[in-house]
């Protein structure tokens, strides 16, 4: 028995089981015993040690490159700033906790004074109603974001009709089968919609969560305290370092450098689908100009860096760290002071062409009715109507806002008795007050794709008879409801079973309903509120101050004592400059000075008025104004804006006509003044003609006659008939020796040439279909200084590393040169020196003492606006260091485009007038110059 006993734990003992079993039995042992100790024995003192740690991957950004001018003075570079940035916390488990903090946060930075960041496509109104901001493809890619969706092909149809307002609601309460961003009812629409904006954000870096959402950018100090402050309340939010575009004297270069701003996702898919992913959102790029054009090269390489934080996103260890490089600088062969001052001559001609121009009553075709400078100020938004009803409106302000109510019923009234009006209420026949509300009208319904042109014949009778505005609205309408133009879907009308009475009546229900708080439709009720004393001139002025565009002053004191009328406050303060051409955007408002090497192809100047301030870009409401502003100041009008050359063209005819053998230096042309040899006729400007002349005497006079004719000896065929289109083609061909066939090279957007291609007499004169812009025609006059060197213009001077090691030195590129006989070359030369010596602008240029060749021009756009004025020049005459270009679209006429190249001209070779203290308008000459 014992032995069995004995063999039976003996077995057991030499079991490999029972080893297993007593090793697991010891493991566990050990267990208990190291989980004793931590949790009884020493788990108070492990409690208070420890830190919750996450890795996080952060970019670094890098430094944009800096843009200078060809003498290393700085237009554009980078400045420190602070931003507010948040991203995913897991402190926040739920929807409410994090909508909350994000409400503090918003509270925070609105206590401030800043506004958190809102790239929602969707605006809310002041009745509450949303409406989206976006359409097309980009509403599209919007919506699918919000759906979570790969493609916009994935979206529904119901999903691609969605309304503002219930996408909105789906992204604050989702479906039932998410909740989206669980905002509930408890805030208002206004703060919903702002927490909304964060929330969608950090929704669209869900899968990289390691990258922030910046919330506002560039705060002050005392809101990065508050931050610090309420650190503990607001996880996951964090004070940034960051670097935001600055330029120096902005609105000088803003049409050269451009602005940058905020990546949108249409660029960001563009970069993806080039292979370039070195982008994500929320980065800064350049979105014109050559922040655009050299984005590449200015934008840096990011860095990176892997840091533990805890739970309140504070560092406690970085890992790893590679810095950013930054961009590369660019230099410019733009002269600053040469722009800044081109800039400045501009504004001053033009401030003083205006006021020759003003007078108090309404009077002659060619004058400004005083009035309408008062109501300039309404129709180009610096006076904004939109804060007559806020609540802080001053009462001058709520004075005018009473009066508009007062009227505005009657007005709408007018508008309904105008659609319901007669045959005889044609476009032509109505009041001037009338046509304004018929254009409106007509604008409304293209612009709402309610009516569609394009079903309108235009050889029918009304559509042809409503062009030259002798047919009704009333007949106009009911043709196109007949013709089947008229989409009464987008009229919102419940039954599409109506007969065109019933459709008309509802279109004119729809265009009384859209002329409410229309902007357009109330500025044109204050223009006449304006007409028929309901509102004055002093309290426009008034305005000025209280909303303020001008600080008060010792004006200001006169006009509230009556010692100062209306009109002579709004002489002084344009006189003054501090009512400027571009906030009026009366003709003329704007204008363009180029100044360009013809030894080299260089650019010194390229100069667009007016500009505007690229630091303020990112500002909504300062954007805004941009795009309501008339004057354009987003527009480049130096490489955007063609005009007809009128006379400064005539040296190509002339060279022309010499190196065809058509004419000689000798041959002399009488002037009939009706040149008859074509039908129609053409004229020549003087009505008594200029006699017996020649070429040089010619460009001199600017004889038109002379030139019809050598524009017709073009088109004399082998056979002796005349053929404009073989002139034509000769004429092309000197035309493109001038480089006006194609963009002058300037490294920036600019529009095509318009080379005329029809009528060699008219276009011999620069009329017919020839259209350039500034730089083009200044790559033309730069040919002519250099006799004959075409080259491709250039504003680059050269690309640098961050060390100043040049990467790429910007030569301009000859193009060819162009072999004319000297002969040729003295005729152009003597011309347009005659034209300053002792021609027609001897007067504006007899005080320099350097030697001038230049050449006006005049051409004609529109009958109802004064005329274009341009010139070309060129100094010293014997040795040609710069040419100076300058257009001033409806400027009255080439004098005063004359005026500011004598001017800059003068500035250049350091024979300018002493300065006598703040700049004012420029007494313009007052010559009449025909060319």
């Amino acid at each position: 028995m014992f032995n069995k006993i004995k063999n039976f734990f003996s077995g057991i003992l030499q079991s490999r089981i029972v080893v297993l079993g007593i090793f697991f039995v010891v493991l566990f042992a050990l267990l208990i015993q190291k989980t004793f100790s931590l949790q009884i024995i020493h788990g108070a003192d492990y409690l208070e040690s420890f830190t919750y740690r996450i890795q996080k991957e952060t970019e670094l950004p890098s430094a944009r490159g800096s843009i200078y001018d060809r003498n290393g003075k700085l237009l554009a570079y980078n400045r420190l700033a602070y931003d507010v940035t948040i991203e995913d916390s897991s402190v926040l488990e739920d929807n409410a906790s994090q909508n909350a903090m994000i409400d503090h946060l918003i509270t925070l930075v609105e206590e401030s004074g800043y506004e958190t960041i809102n790239n929602l496509p969707i605006e809310l109104y002041d009745d509450g109603t949303l409406a989206f901001t976006a359409s097309g493809n980009t509403l599209l890619r919007f919506i699918r974001n919000v759906y979570g969706l790969d493609s916009i092909d994935q979206l529904t149809d119901e999903q691609k009709n969605v309304t503002a307002e219930e996408l909105f609601n789906y992204m604050c309460k989702g479906d039932d089968t998410t909740s989206m961003f669980g905002i509930d009812d408890s805030y208002s629409r206004e703060r919903a919609l702002k927490i909304a904006a964060i929330r969608y954000e950090l929704y669209m870096k869900r899968y990289e969560q390691y990258l922030s959402v910046t919330v506002v950018s560039d705060v002050n100090d005392t809101l990065v305290a508050k931050i610090k402050e309420n650190t503990a309340d607001l996880p996951g939010v964090t004070i940034a370092e960051d670097y935001v575009r600055q330029y120096d004297d902005s609105k000088y270069f803003s049409n050269i450098t451009g602005y940058c701003g905020e990546i949108s996702e249409e660029e960001l898919a563009a970069y993806e689908e080039a292979g370039n992913d070195s982008y994500s959102s929320g980065d800064i790029i350049g979105k014109t100009g050559l922040e655009q054009t050299f984005e590449e090269q200015l934008h840096g390489t990011k860095g990176s860096e892997t840091v533990y934080v805890n739970s309140l996103g504070s560092v406690l260890e970085v890992a790893d760290r590679t810095e950013s490089v930054p961009g590369d600088n660019l230099y410019l062969s733009i002269d600053k002071d040469y722009q800044m001052k081109a800039y400045d001559l501009l504004e001053e001609e033009i401030a003083g062409i205006l006021l020759e121009h003003i007078q108090r009553e309404d009077g002659a075709s060619d004058k400004i009715y005083m009035q309408d400078v008062y109501a300039a100020l309404i129709d180009n938004g610096i006076i904004d109507l939109d804060h007559f009803q806020e609540k802080d409106a001053t009462d001058l302000e709520k004075t005018m806002y009473n009066s508009y109510t007062s009227v505005v019923d009657s007005k709408l009234e007018q508008v309904r008795n105008l659609m319901n009006g007669t045959n005889s209420n044609t476009y032509n026949n109505v009041t001037d007050e009338e046509r304004e509300y018929i254009e409106l009208i007509e604008n409304i319904i293209e612009s709402e794709n309610i009516l569609d042109t394009s079903k309108l014949s235009s050889s029918d009778d009304v559509p042809s008879r409503w062009a030259v505005g002798t047919a009704s609205l009333y007949e106009y309408l009911h043709y196109a409801i007949g013709a089947g133009a008229i989409n009464i879907d987008n009229l919102e009308i419940d039954s599409s079973y109506l007969d065109s009475s019933e459709i008309y009546n509802a279109m004119t229900e729809y265009i009384l309903m859209e002329l409410e708080g229309n902007h357009s439709f109330e500025k044109v009720v204050y223009h006449y509120m304006l007409e028929d004393g309901t509102i004055n001139g002093i309290q426009i002025c008034m305005l000025l101050y209280d909303q303020g565009v001008l600080e008060k002053d010792d004006a200001y004191d006169q006009l509230v004592a009556g010692s100062m009328s209306s009109y002579d406050f709004m002489i002084e303060k344009i006189t003054k400059l501090q009512i400027t051409p571009d906030m009026l955007a009366l003709d003329p408002c704007s204008g363009s000075l180029v100044v360009t090497d013809p030894n080299n192809g260089e650019v010194l100047a390229l100069v667009s008025y007016p500009g505007y301030d690229a630091n303020r870009i990112r500002e909504s409401a300062y954007y805004a104004s941009l795009l309501e502003n008339e004057s354009l100041p987003l527009y480049n009008r130096a490489t955007m804006q063609r005009t007809a050359p009128g006379s400064t063209f005539k040296m190509i005819t002339a060279a022309a006509g010499l190196e065809e053998g058509v004419i000689s230096t000798d041959t002399y042309i009488t002037d009939l003044v009706t040149f008859d040899k074509v039908s129609p006729s053409a004229n020549c400007w003087s009505t008594v003609g200029h006699g017996s002349i020649e070429v040089t005497d010619a460009i001199k006079e600017s004889c038109n006659y002379f030139f019809y004719e050598v524009g017709y000896r073009l088109g004399i065929t082998e056979n002796g008939n005349y053929s404009s289109e073989y002139g034509i083609s000769r004429l092309q061909k000197y035309m493109r020796l001038f480089g006006l066939d194609r963009t002058s090279g300037v490294e920036l957007e600019e529009i095509e040439p318009s080379m005329s291609d029809t009528d060699s007499v008219l276009s011999s004169i620069g009329q017919a279909r020839n259209s350039y812009t500034p730089s083009q025609i200044a790559r033309y006059m730069t040919a002519v200084a250099s006799r004959g060197d075409l080259y491709d213009l250039s504003i680059l001077d050269k690309l640098t590393d961050p060390d100043g090691n040049v990467i790429e030195d910007y030569t301009p590129e000859l193009l060819d040169h162009i072999n004319f006989k000297e002969s040729t070359w003295d005729a152009i030369f003597n011309g347009m020196y005659k034209v300053i010596g002792n021609g027609s602008f001897y007067s504006i240029f007899s005080d320099l003492e350097v030697e001038v060749a230049g050449k006006s021009g005049t051409a004609q756009e529109d009958y109802s606006r004064p005329d274009h004025g341009l010139f070309v020049s060129f100094a010293p005459y014997d040795d040609p260091q710069v040419t100076v270009t300058v257009v001033l679209p409806f400027g009255y006429g080439s004098s005063n485009s004359g005026s500011v190249a004598k001017n800059m001209i003068a500035y250049i070779f350091h024979e300018e007038e002493e300065s006598t203290g703040e700049r004012e308008a420029a007494e313009v000459s007052g010559i009449t110059i025909q060319d």
